[in-house]
């Protein structure tokens, strides 16, 4: 059995009628309402993030190429516009006011493309990233993290530019030139992998990742002001699991069965505490395998209503963006599929279009066509969601036209649809190597020596002194007993 490639990123415009979404490495771009009006298929790669201009007319792609793709968008047809190399896979992606390109790499770089690609010479020469992200030949190097970088947001007044990471970080900087660093956002309390700057409170930026709550911070002074419970709400739509991974040291294998005896037993029901827990001899990562992938507001009735949804998971959920304290309630749109992505229904200020992996769990013996990979709800004043799906008929099928089943199963599962879940979150045995690097000198000489060049490396950009210990690596590596890695490598 043959099935479509799910549609993994969809953009709609704030200005145009215009949708533009991903499937495998084919972009379909078309008005809502109409029969598909073309389809592209110049990347190699699946396509995984996707932006469009507020205008309509332009679209940006990335994913597993490596390269940036920009579109022109003419009355739904799609023309390629330019490429570019990005180098390392993209994390995020967006247009500045001006059109020009964010990018943040799955590395912890954040760059800025102009939307026309640079001429010969202006182009710098002898690029290595890893060496110098600054080097970088078609775009503006505008600030590094040493972890991971998850996403950035712009402020709606284009002065900063706000990114997050997976060490619970949130820094505002100014921008373009964010080397300045205005501040920190302190508060959450695990790998921060959504953000968002609600248009109507642009004060306000709204964070989530790992952790039990959403963080409501005012990033003008810095202050935490409150936190949004989710977890009742959320851990009762996870189907997805990160691929365990075998448990090779012996010491940590015992004190992880340990550990386990006084626990839930392992468990496939995605509902169980269970579901967590690896078998014998295995592993999952910390945590209850919760990992925030979009937030966005809607502007209904006057009132700021926060979505989101996590990877993985077969529900959208919302809440009234409070303006005082009490208790705020979060509301569930339970759907048929883990959801990748949504968007806006163009035109509309309270529906939103969302995209489902209707392929997950199917078996080569299966017969028949996967369900709907498209639905669209509608969202009420007080954050209710209802079904929107007889109003939104034309759109729908205009939007599941041109997905025909063309791949097998097997293949669709090796695609990792479902990347953050075993990326962001920790994993058993890992936690200790990472206190130990980051102890700011703490440690001995004789850890030093024990250390891989990784750890080391973190040391050094935190300004602790280990350059001889480095130095060491590097020879060793020179001899093939060991390979040396640069500071910036070490962000990976």
């Amino acid at each position: 059995m043959a099935l479509p490639l799910p549609p993994t990123a969809i953009a709609t415009a704030t200005a145009a009628p215009t949708v533009v979404y991903a499937s495998g490495a084919n972009l379909h771009a078309f008005p809502p309402g109409s029969s598909p009006k073309a389809e592209c298929s110049k990347p190699t790669g699946l396509i995984r993030k996707l932006a469009l201009s507020a205008d309509g007319t332009i679209a940006v792609s990335a994913g597993d190429d490596k390269t940036l793709h920009v579109w022109d968008v003419k009355a739904g047809e799609i023309t390629l516009r330019s490429t570019r190399n990005t180098l390392k896979r993209v994390a995020c992606l967006s247009f500045t006011p001006a059109n020009d390109i964010l990018v943040t790499d799955k590395v912890g770089d954040v760059f800025l493309y102009p939307l026309e690609p640079r001429e010969a010479g202006e182009r710098a020469q002898g690029f290595k990233e890893q060496a110098d992200p600054s080097l970088n030949p078609d775009a503006d190097f505008l600030l590094g993290h040493v972890s991971t970088v998850s996403q950035h947001a712009l402020t709606h007044d284009g002065k900063r530019i706000i990114t997050a990471d997976r060490d619970e970080h949130i820094r505002v900087s100014h921008f373009p030139k964010s080397y300045v660093i205005d501040k920190y956002l302190w508060g959450s309390e695990g790998f921060v992998s959504a953000i968002h700057v609600p248009e109507s409170q642009p004060n306000v930026v709204i964070a989530g990742g790992g952790e039990p709550t959403l963080q409501v911070f005012d990033w003008t002074t810095g202050a935490l002001l409150r936190r949004v419970d989710i977890f009742p709400a959320a851990l009762d739509y996870r189907r997805v699991r990160p691929s365990p991974r075998k448990i090779k040291n012996k010491k940590r294998a015992e004190a992880l069965a340990a550990a386990a005896k006084n626990g839930p037993a392992a468990s496939d029901d995605p509902r169980d505490p269970g579901f967590c827990v690896a078998t014998t001899g295995m592993m999952f990562p910390t945590g209850p395998n919760i990992c925030i992938e979009k937030i966005d507001t809607v502007v209904v009735g006057g009132k700021t209503v926060v979505v989101f949804f996590a990877e993985g998971c077969t529900a959208v959920h919302t809440f009234v963006l409070p303006e005082s304290e009490g208790e705020v309630t979060v509301h569930s749109f339970p759907v048929s599929h883990p959801v990748l992505s949504f968007a806006r229904v163009p035109g509309s200020t309270s529906q939103l279009v969302l995209t489902l992996d209707a392929t997950y769990g199917k078996k080569e013996a299966e017969e028949g066509l996967p369900a709907q990979m498209f639905t669209t709800v509608e969202i009420a004043a007080d954050g209710q969601m209802s079904d929107a799906s007889v109003s939104n008929a034309k759109l729908l099928a205009a939007l599941a036209a041109p997905l025909s089943p063309t791949t097998a199963p097997s293949t669709i599962t090796g695609l990792n649809l479902y990347p953050n879940l075993g990326l962001f979150p920790r994993w058993p045995g890992f936690e200790e190597d990472e206190e130990l690097a980051g102890d700011s000198g703490a440690a001995t000489p004789s850890e030093y020596e024990g250390m891989a060049p990784k750890q080391l490396g973190r040391l050094k950009a935190q300004g602790v002194d280990v350059s001889e210990y480095l130095s060491k690596k590097r020879r060793k590596g020179k001899d093939g007993e060991a390979q040396s890695v640069t500071p910036t490598e070490s962000k990976a």
